[in-house]
């Protein structure tokens, strides 16, 4: 725990309470999502998608995917709740829009909404995990495809069973419909950032990234994915976004086909994210490569076992009603 420490020292907050004023530190998660089955990430029909310029010196407008920061955030967290009410962690009476207690390591992480008049937790805290859309490297029309799905019968086929003066009578049944889904092996870009977070709060919310495995819609049946940290940035200012970052890997791609050689691809994300940080006006430093691997392999050992230090940890983190 003392190298991920020393790793991510001057990205949190080393002082124990809530931190009740704004303290610039900022630890940025550049992540690459790989889906490793059939996705699907929509708000009404279809894939929600956003026509934008394919990169930053190729003006070609192109349509992109989207994850939607709210899906990947609401997914993320509730693995993280799962943990922290299999440790007896969180009280069973907060749940999330609901009824929230305002205390737990969760909403002291992630936020909560108003509760109930005359309750303590009357009152909100925004989230101190700022996210924003994640985009695909390559178009929608690549990527995507349609699946037609139907409903079996009784039967076990598609013909039912009809009623019809005294009789029965073998119908055929119609399709149900469609759905318009993403390739398994799609890359997607994405930056989490954590400001003003204290030292086990960014392990919780480094933690319920690596740790969370499926995103999207009908996730019992769809949407494996694989988060793979490339490079963490500790800063004192927010940084480039997302979009940007895809744009960059865009144009330093020579191959621009489905599916993409990951290794090119952490290396590109690598290069764009040090030549966009050369345009940037805050104090910076890169977590990478080595150094990355060794923080990871320390969040997998402490997670491996979390009652040796985890959950006291976790336990002894004040909320903002705390002194």
């Amino acid at each position: 725990m003392d190298k991920i420490k020393e790793l991510l020292k001057g990205g949190y907050v080393e002082d124990g309470s809530f931190p009740l004023k704004p303290l610039g530190k900022y630890i940025h998660i550049i992540l690459r999502t790989r889906t490793l089955s059939e996705t699907i990430f929509r708000t009404d029909e279809g894939l929600t998608i956003e026509t934008v310029k394919a990169g930053i010196n190729d003006n070609n407008e192109i349509q992109r995917v989207i994850m939607s920061k709210r899906k990947r955030i609401a997914a993320e967290r509730r693995i993280g709740r799962e943990f922290l009410m299999n440790y007896k962690l969180k009280d069973e009476s907060c749940e999330i829009n609901q009824s929230m207690c305002g205390r737990c390591l969760d909403c002291t992480v992630y936020g909560f909404a108003a509760g109930e008049k005359g309750k303590e937790t009357e009152g909100a805290l925004k989230s101190r995990v700022i996210t924003e859309n994640a985009y695909s490297i390559l178009p929608y029309e690549m990527i995507s495809d349609v699946r037609t799905f139907n409903a079996l019968s009784e039967l076990g086929t598609m013909m039912e069973k009809k009623e019809k003066k005294e009789k029965i009578e073998l119908t055929m049944r119609q399709s149900l419909g469609e759905n318009e889904y993403i390739k398994p092996e799609v890359d997607f870009i994405d930056i989490e950032t954590l400001k003003d977070l204290r030292f086990a709060e960014v392990l919780y919310a480094l933690g319920n990234i690596l740790r969370t495995k499926r995103y999207g819609a009908m996730d019992s049946r769809l949407g494996k994915v694989k988060n793979e940290i490339i490079a963490i940035i500790i800063s004192d200012a927010e940084i480039f976004g997302s979009l940007e970052l895809t744009k960059k890997v865009w144009d330093k791609l020579e191959v621009k086909e489905h599916i993409l050689e990951e290794n090119i691809v952490d290396e590109k994300i690598l290069e764009s994210v040090k030549e966009l940080l050369d345009g940037e006006f805050c104090k910076y430093k890169i977590v990478e490569k080595n150094d990355l691997k060794v923080l990871k392999d320390e969040i997998k050992s402490i997670y491996l076992k979390p009652e040796d230090n985890l959950i006291s940890l976790f336990k002894n983190v004040k909320s903002i009603f705390d002194k």
